[in-house]
């Protein structure tokens, strides 16, 4: 699933860098509540070019899926940023999950509540989620924000339509 994020971030960073939009690109894996480490893959005034590319390139699957600490962390970044909108798009291959917490549903409810408080914040938040069974859950996190693409081969169209309708 790595691979098809890794695919879908590429199609949307050479779509937003060709509409001139500034963004940042960011990733994340968890090791209990303890240990969530935020990746630098782009920042704001960083340019879509080779080194972005390598560091996207070079991202490994690893650990676990503490969502709403990750939210909360781009949300803080995205705050700061003096823009008329402001949209924190995730793209995702699973539910949140972590090795130091065995009801999945908090870590759901704490994924939903870092989500609140963003809308709380100004920033409009959207899931696509590549996960075939996401509708087990990525509503309940989600609520009406999120699309689910579980073919590859309709990844291209899907991100066209979606960033367009998310930009308006």
């Amino acid at each position: 699933m790595l691979e098809l994020s890794q695919v879908a971030v590429a199609l949307l960073g050479w779509a937003i860098e060709a509409l001139g939009d500034a963004f940042a690109i960011g990733g994340f894996s968890s090791n209990t509540r303890h240990e969530v480490r935020y990746l630098h893959i782009k920042g704001f005034s960083e340019p879509w070019g080779a080194p972005v590319k390598a560091r996207l390139a070079a991202l490994q699957a690893g650990w676990s899926t503490r969502m709403g600490a990750a939210l909360r962390h781009a949300g803080h970044s995205l705050a700061r940023r003096a823009a008329d909108k402001k949209l924190l798009l995730i793209l995702s291959d699973g539910e949140p999950a972590d090795i130091d917490e065995t009801d999945p549903q908090r870590l759901i409810e704490d994924a939903r509540k870092a989500l609140q408080e963003l809308s709380g914040a100004g920033i409009y938040s959207y899931c696509i989620n590549f996960d075939p069974h996401a509708d087990d859950y990525v509503g309940t996190i989600f609520g009406q924000h999120y699309s689910v693409i579980d073919r590859v081969e309709r990844l291209p169209e899907r991100l066209t339509q979606l960033f367009v309708a998310l930009t308006r």
